[in-house]
């Protein structure tokens, strides 16, 4: 995490003006120093970016930034023990609740020697800032902050639609370009927006270049243009361009008023118009919009940027370009470093070769990059070892062409952000990382700036939204909210080289080195053995603000390092093998970040209470934690207490004085002790207003809990967990009294219209809540519930009308053993021209071992429709359906899903068959439906996975199948559903479908890879007879090594490890 001036520098500002207006400065009687301090760094505030932009390129300007950011940090430092010690000090003098100020009376004594010494830190601060003040070696080079910024309306990159297909490998990108070329074409609109999107240098402008060259776009647009469009564009430069490319001509024209009409008329006949890399929506809603639009003939406009923001505000069509494959790379790859004829060193370089490529993180430009590196070296697999392990990776090796692209998405981003794109560097390479992690990180580090009454939580996840709308970050694409996501190999070595000297990652056996002339103020290592031993150098420096200790199971001890790193704001030992804490933590008086997840601490020291500034103590997963010491609820700056899964007995009683909690996940109700009661009671969450995000555990020991919520109007997140009834000795403690307690308290709980995400655990109660089953008022109770999960709830017999919910995006459902129909219940009573799921994206239903039937409500066919069904799962993308074994059939009209992309079915034990999905495009699973006999009619799907269907007869009408993974012999274990001599041949369905068997219809024309686990006998077969039609085949030993693959030229390879 690097400081980024202009940002920190506006943050202490104010930070340095509270404090200076208040009381304590006055009392402490630094006030005129302090304001002295506020002047001067309001005169040097004008310098600032252009110093942060500078500091690359000019060595000079570099050891004025760092000798800034010195100062900076020492004066952020003296704020904050100003405030920790004036506090003391206020309390002497308005004595308060020993709850929130700890501490005993500060004495006269205390007090005049802590302003004699903080009055010499300001005075020393003043006198160090003057001076750098006063540099006028530097202050020349700052002093014209837009001599830079360009003027001309055409960017540096000029991207241009070259033809040459040299960038062009692979499938991915042709299937892209015929899908969008035939969107593009077909469409009837009038006019519409083609947004492609992605991070710098994924191939965003080859696949725009691809599209324009394309032969059925030239056919159907007789006016073409490409023009690349500059992050400070000139208006009337860019206008004129697009003229002159459409066959215009613009004359004299030199202003918007003359040149806009002319850009009407110009496009009389069908265009199309491409944008590339642009950076601001503005360039079409403030110059664009109105010529395109009211141009005479129809048209399209095709846009290339790496922020989706920029596309929806356009209200583009999105499409992401997924980064490469590993094969495709290879392909572009070798198309850059070998000529056609080098068949023998593509053959011998190819191992390490794919490492490198591997490395490149599937990014085209990284790609070319490195290949430019490779032309100068030897082609020797020790000369490109070399290169694979060097420093050849880091920015300053690769200055030119890579980190120009990479470059550009950073330094676009406003100072905030940049802090924030920076921190994530000291994360290990492809570690994921969780938002709400790196929200409370740089809530700690205080790199978000305050907005007036907006939670800076809620900032800081825009931040993150922000970061991954601008491809700086790149989610997972398997989880539906977005909440975990991974930082590219290569913005991460940028962010690395930008942040230099001042934060480090040291692991793999690598060592901490420091430079002198630096302060080291963050450092994170990882593989670190027992103890935590910080280097010395570190410590003589005694600036270490953030500490983060990964991938280190041993460390059991971090006594003695304390001492030397009172400066720490973050330190996290998560996943340690930490026992204890020592009391000396109690001396880090700037600690806002603490996180001990999933370590082995039995019990917390007493000294915590000293923390007065953590924000932030995480101990989820503490398996040997039972009690917290009552010293937790005297800190009262904590936002963010994180318990769950920890086995409490009980918690401290006056949690809820803890004012400013937002996030609080393992509120234990009551307390295992029966009459020592210390626990809390539901009653304590009344005070806390702040709440977002709520974990409530043990919510059977409740008696009342009527207006628990009622305070709660910000709740996004709540979570309700109940005991499972089988937990305590294996005996059941569901007695009728229990269930009327769970019915009573869920019903009084009733959460705000405020929830986003909704998840119940172990509810044994005998139906869902009130406030949840109420058809008439449930999308008014929840406008915004997007994400809902309910788990184990085994006694309720009905499912609540959820379809009802208008922002419902994920549906998981698992446990519900007293469930056997689901039927027209879940859709909820609506008028005919209300859509049941609008949102719905996901839906998973898993254990339910008595569910039966399954109907959506639509059973009358008109014509060739199903009245209803086009109003059912607009959006839904995936649907799981796992260990339903009594489920008989899918429901009529799932057909109607039209946007459904992935299908998976395990363990419907007595499903016969799966047909007619006519919509259903990506991939098929299914596994373990040992009654299955045909899957049909899937004309539209691409991957299709078979395993354990062991009397599957029919699979057909599969026209764009391009991948087929099958497990066969198909048989369970343990089980002999098949005679054994089927398992040494390919079932006749397969033969079918490949079109190999003498009464097969026409095979599968498109299936590009088939991967085939089989009986090592099947196998052996195929050593002298492979399946030749399919341009990739893979078979392995279902039970063993031996493996083959081929792979169909020109030229052909046949690889196996199974000797002859």
């Amino acid at each position: 995490m690097a400081m980024i001036l202009p940002a920190f520098v506006e943050r202490y500002m104010k930070k340095l003006a509270d404090f200076v207006e208040g009381e304590v400065s006055i009392m402490l009687r630094v006030k005129d120093e302090l304001q002295k301090l506020q002047r001067r760094l309001e005169r040097m505030r004008g310098f600032l970016e252009q110093a942060e932009r500078k500091r690359h390129e000019d060595p000079s300007v570099r050891n004025w930034v760092r000798e800034l950011k010195d100062i900076m940090y020492d004066a952020d430092d003296i704020i904050d023990l100003c405030v920790i010690e004036g506090g003391k000090l206020l309390e002497s003098h308005h004595p308060v609740s020993a709850v929130c100020h700890p501490f005993p009376l500060f004495s006269c004594f205390g007090c005049m020697k802590f302003r004699y010494e903080i009055g010499d830190k300001i005075r020393d601060l003043n006198k160090r800032l003057k001076e750098i003040a006063e540099d006028r070696s530097i202050l020349p080079k700052l002093e014209n902050p837009n001599q830079d910024l360009q003027e001309s309306g055409v960017n540096p990159r000029q991207t241009f639609p070259i033809e040459a297909n040299s960038d062009i490998v692979g499938t991915q990108i042709e299937e892209a370009t015929q899908s969008l070329v035939e969107s593009l074409v077909k469409e009837q609109q009038k006019f519409w927006i083609l947004g492609i999107v992605g991070m710098g240098g994924i191939g965003k402008t080859t696949l725009a270049s691809n599209i324009y060259n394309d032969e059925i776009i030239k056919e159907n647009f007789l006016i073409r243009v490409w023009v690349c469009v500059s992050k400070n564009f000139s208006e009337t430069k860019l206008l004129q361009e697009i003229i002159r490319s459409a066959g215009g001509n613009y004359g004299q024209a030199e202003t918007k008023a003359e040149l806009i009409p002319i850009l009407s008329s110009v496009l009389s006949r069908r265009f199309i118009v491409v944008l590339d890399d642009i950076w601001e929506a503005k360039v079409w809603e403030d110059l664009l919009r109105y010529p395109l639009e009211n141009a005479t003939a129809s048209g399209r406009i095709v846009i290339t940027t790496r922020d989706i923001n920029v596309a929806k505000n356009m209200r583009a069509r999105v499409h992401h370009v997924d980064q490469m494959g590993s094969d495709e790379g290879w392909e572009l790859f070798c198309k850059k470093v070998f000529r056609d004829d080098e068949k023998k060193e593509i053959i011998n370089l190819k191992e390490i070769g794919m490492e490198i490529v591997d490395k490149c993180g599937g990014l085209p430009l990284a790609i070319k990059t490195i290949v430019g590196v490779l032309r100068s070296k030897e082609r020797s697999n020790i000369a490109w070892n070399n290169v694979l392990r060097s420093d050849a990776w880091s920015m300053s090796r690769l200055q030119t062409e890579l980190p120009g692209a990479l470059f550009l998405s950073y330094e676009d981003l406003p100072p905030d952000l940049k802090q924030c794109f920076l921190s994530c560097s000291l994360y290990p390479e492809d570690h994921w990382m969780h938002r709400d992690d790196l929200v409370r990180y740089w809530l700690a580090e205080g790199f978000v700036k305050s907005q007036g009454d907006i939670l800076l939580e809620d900032l800081a996840e825009d931040y993150y939204k922000e970061l991954i709308c601008r491809n700086l970050l790149h989610p997972d694409p398997t989880n539906t909210n977005q909440s975990w996501c991974t930082m590219h190999d290569l913005l991460r070595s940028l962010a690395q080289f930008l942040i230099g000297d001042e934060s480090a990652f040291v692991g793999d056996g690598k060592t901490c080195t420091t430079n002198p002339l630096t302060k080291l103020r963050r450092l994170s290592i990882s593989n670190v053995g027992e103890r935590v031993e910080i280097p010395n150098a570190v410590k003589k420096q005694n600036c270490l603000r953030t500490l983060i200790v990964w991938s280190s199971p041993k460390t059991k001890i971090i006594e003695h390092e304390f001492e030397r790193l009172r400066q720490l704001r973050v330190l996290n030992l998560n996943d340690t093998g930490l026992e204890s804490l020592p009391d000396s933590i109690g001396d880090l008086l700037h600690l806002r970040h603490l996180d001990l997840d999933r370590t082995n601490v039995k019990i917390l020291p007493d000294s915590i209470r000293r923390l007065q500034n953590l924000q932030t103590l995480s101990l989820s997963g503490c398996k040997s934690l039972h009690m917290l010491p009552k010293a937790i609820t005297s800190l009262c700056t904590l936002r963010c207490l994180r318990l769950y899964e920890t086995p409490l007995s009980y918690l401290p009683r006056g949690i809820g004085k803890l004012r400013h909690l937002n996030d609080l996940r393992g509120f234990v109700v009551g307390d295992d002790r029966g009459e020592q009661d210390q626990g809390c009671k539901l009653e304590e969450l009344q005070s806390l207003s702040q709440l977002r995000v709520l974990w409530i555990d043990r919510l059977e020991r409740s008696r009342a809990g009527a207006s628990a919520l009622a305070n709660t109007c910000f709740l996004r997140r709540l979570y309700l967990h109940w005991q499972p009834p089988e937990a305590e000795n294996n005996q059941p403690r569901c007695g009728e009294d229990a269930i009327q307690n769970a019915n009573k308290i869920c019903n009084d709980l009733s959460p705000p219209s405020s929830l986003e995400e909704l998840y119940f655990y172990n509810f044994f109660g005998n139906g869902f809540p009130g406030w949840l089953m109420s058809s008439s008022s449930l999308c008014a109770s929840f406008p915004h519930l997007a994400f809902l999960q309910l788990h184990d709830c085994k006694s309720c017999p009905q499912l609540p009308p959820l379809g009802l919910l208008p922002q419902l995006k994920y549906l998981r459902i698992s446990g519900a053993d007293a469930i056997v129909t689901i039927g027209p219940e879940l859709l909820g009573r609506r008028s005919s021209a209300v859509i049941a799921f609008p949102r719905l994206e996901f839906l998973l239903l898993s254990h339910m071992r008595n569910w039966k039937e399954w109907s959506l409500g639509v059973v009358e066919e008109v014509g060739d429709e199903i009245r209803g069904a086009s109003k059912l799962l607009p959006h839904l993308k995936g649907l799981e359906l796992k260990d339903c074994p009594e489920l008989i059939t899918l429901p009529e009209g799932l057909g109607h899903a039209t946007n459904l992309q992935k299908l998976i079915i395990m363990g419907a034990l007595n499903l016969r068959e799966i047909k007619n999905l006519p919509s259903l495009t990506d991939v098929l699973h299914i596994e373990r439906n040992l009654r299955l006999e045909r899957v049909s009619n899937f004309p539209s799907l691409k991957s299709l996975g078979i395993v354990n269907c062991p009397r599957l007869q029919h699979v057909e009408n599969l026209d764009k199948l391009q991948f087929l993974d099958l497990e066969h012999p198909s048989a369970v274990q343990g089980t002999s559903e098949i005679p054994e001599q089927q398992t040494e041949s390919l079932p006749q369905w397969l033969l079918d479908l490949l079109g190999q068997h003498q009464n097969a219809p026409t095979g599968v024309q498109n299936l590009r890879v088939f991967d085939l686990k089989c009986s090592s006998t099947l196998l052996e077969s195929f050593l002298n007879d492979v399946i030749q039609c399919i341009p990739e085949v893979w078979i392995e030993d279902v039970d063993g090594p031996s493996w083959i693959r081929y792979t169909k030229g020109p030229p052909s390879t046949f690889q196996t490890n199974v000797q002859p």
